[in-house]
């Protein structure tokens, strides 16, 4: 078989996996996104290459995975630049008192929690690259962060509205950026080395390319648009827009932090028109959801091994970061949300919806791999993390409605 044939059976088989498992969920009211990521995983070692070596070997040979690997990071980069266009920073701002004490004390309790966690098991888990402070910054990042767009798809999909789902949705967007930008100093760690003098110098340019974005680029790309009185969307201005996500991925690749960091950042510059906005959405994200995604958590799948986890002492691990991860950031969120005055159903809802991981952990998680920080039993017992923390949310999320729909009397169902 020719790789041009290989590379296209792999990708039909791919989408076919993972519409199925995404379809099927959604249908027990879980985001298509946990089925997604557990057809990567059916496709990877766990499954097929436990039960069905053979044929694993024939449609995903290890010299053919570099191609799926740089799909899959277009893939990613079309989608930060989507998540980075979702960001409503105007929403960010108006909510910045309540959202941004409830973003900072659900990243910091279970980044606390992580650092502590990841001191103690660095010794036995750390992959090829032996440095403390890479592991430590990415097992903290790996604990903390929280998806951004499933935990909109999940609002949306549930009704959760009024000042719940408006402070979920932005304590959620600022935990998101928080996230992203420990991801990036994370980066820069590793990329530097053990130059100091290195890794200050990367850290100040990022933050020179970062203010030159926010701070030059963005309020000029509105004025321009408020000049054109916000012209017809058409071809050129789209590919004007993804050739300057693509241009913004690759300074950030160039300054060794990621691509994706770079495509983020084009996301929150691109000026807010609303019918823009739909229309990207209709043009590009239709090609990421369902083609070049799923091709992401096929990947992620062929290095994914929870056989690993059925040893003792894997398994004793694996239930303490489920633990520090769940409790963390639930806890953390809703004492929280609890100074803010929100009521004790309502924080807890939205400690459960900040607790949402998905996508946006699987890559942390496979940079560390890539990276050698994690070894692949690490490695696997955080994706089994992200999976549970993410498929858990919903179900919890139910319960906590129908017992405030019980319990009227006590105020379950108000809102703060």
């Amino acid at each position: 078989m020719t790789a041009h044939a290989l590379f296209i059976l792999q990708m039909a088989v791919i989408v076919t996996v993972a519409g199925i498992c995404g379809g099927v969920l959604h249908k027990f009211g879980q985001p298509r996104v946990v089925g997604e990521m557990i057809g990567g995983i059916l496709l990877g070692r766990s499954v097929m290459g436990a039960w069905a070596p053979h044929i694993k070997q024939i449609l995903f040979p290890t010299d053919s995975l570099h191609t799926l690997e740089l799909v899959s990071n277009l893939g990613l980069i079309l989608y930060l630049f989507l998540e980075g266009l979702d960001l409503d920073v105007d929403a960010v701002w108006k909510q910045r008192s309540t959202a941004l004490r409830v973003s900072l004390t659900s990243l910091g309790v279970p980044l606390a929690l992580g650092l502590l966690l990841a001191l103690a098991m660095h010794r036995s888990f750390v992959g090829t690259n032996p440095s403390l402070l890479s592991f430590l910054l990415f097992f903290g990042t790996a604990i903390c962060t929280t998806a951004f767009p499933v935990l909109a798809l999940i609002l949306r999909e549930h009704a959760v509205e009024g000042n719940l789902g408006t402070t979920a949705l932005v304590s959620a967007a600022i935990a998101d950026v928080l996230g992203w930008t420990l991801l990036a100093v994370a980066l820069t760690v590793v990329n530097a080395g053990s130059s100091m003098k290195t890794l200050a110098l990367r850290l100040l340019i990022l933050l020179v390319y970062v203010l030159v974005l926010l701070g030059a680029f963005r309020p000029l790309a509105a004025k321009l648009i408020a000049w054109r009185g916000a012209p017809r969307f058409s071809r050129l201005l789209l590919g004007v827009f993804l050739v300057g996500a693509l241009l913004s991925a690759f300074a950030t690749e160039r300054l060794g932090v990621h691509a994706l960091f770079g495509a983020f950042l084009a996301g929150i510059c691109l000026p807010r028109v609303p019918h823009w906005k739909r229309q990207l959405e209709q043009s590009i994200q239709p090609l990421v959801s369902i083609l070049l995604l799923p091709v992401y958590f096929a990947v992620t799948g062929m290095d994914t091994e929870f056989g690993m986890l059925f040893h003792l002492r894997a398994a004793l691990w694996t239930v303490v970061i489920l633990v520090v991860a769940v409790g963390g950031k639930v806890g953390g969120t809703y004492y929280a949300a609890r100074k803010s005055q929100l009521n004790q159903e309502n924080a807890l809802s939205l400690g459960i919806l900040m607790n949402t991981r998905g996508l946006v952990d699987l890559i942390v998680l496979n940079l560390a791999y890539q990276a050698g920080i994690f070894n692949r039993e690490l490695f696997s017992a955080f994706i089994l993390m992200a999976l549970v923390t993410t498929a858990m949310t919903v179900p919890l999320l139910q319960w906590v409605q129908r017992r405030a729909a019980n319990h009227p009397a006590e105020g379950i169902a108000a809102s703060a």
